[in-house]
């Protein structure tokens, strides 16, 4: 089955006072280490591809030259779900999955995120999220039957709010507390 993979890389960063996806992390713009786990982890599935949504000119030149499509963003003032609607558009089928990441999750690990989908796939589940102790965090997964609920919604919220809606739908994958942590502040490094 077709797995359409979404680095969601529009925000605004008003919490943390500039582009936070610009902000060098460990050597490369903090946005790279997702795209670049992404890039790779296509390479790992029959049917895979990735997309970035982004409203920067750098970011998109970025996905390009990994060989992402690039999707732009004219609305990344309405919040996430906007970026997510976004990429979701581009890919729509009846029968997919959609891998959505943030690209505020510098230590998101390869392995993590690989093993996180094996699973997923294994469970026969519709909805699949990383999670710290119990609760559903990035990168989220969904079968095509959500997508008409992820397109309803509106404002700065993702797709949360569908997760909640479905428990007996979803299946969780434990991960780290660093690799689920988003970058919101630069406090958030301390």
């Amino acid at each position: 089955m077709k797995i359409h993979m979404i680095l969601l890389a529009a925000g605004l960063g008003s919490r943390f006072g500039s582009n936070k996806l610009l902000y060098p992390v460990d050597g490369k713009a903090m946005y790279r280490h997702t795209m670049d786990l992404m890039v790779k982890l296509v390479g790992e599935f029959e049917e895979a591809d990735a997309a970035v949504v982004t409203r920067y000119e750098e970011i998109a030149e970025e996905a390009k030259r990994q060989g992402a499509a690039c999707l732009i963003n004219h609305h990344s003032e309405q919040g996430i779900s906007s970026s997510m609607q976004t990429g979701l558009r581009a890919r729509l089928e009846d029968e997919a999955y959609y891998l959505f990441f943030t690209a505020d999750q510098p230590r998101l690990k390869m392995a993590t995120v690989k093993a996180f989908l094996c699973q997923f796939f294994e469970s026969g589940k519709g909805i699949g999220c990383v999670s710290k102790q119990g609760t559903p965090k990035n990168p989220c997964v969904f079968h095509s039957r959500y997508a008409g609920e992820l397109l309803s919604i509106r404002g700065d919220r993702g797709g949360k709010q569908v997760v909640l809606r479905h428990p007996e739908d979803v299946f969780l994958f434990e991960a780290g507390e660093e690799e689920t942590e988003d970058i919101d502040t630069p406090d958030d490094f301390v």
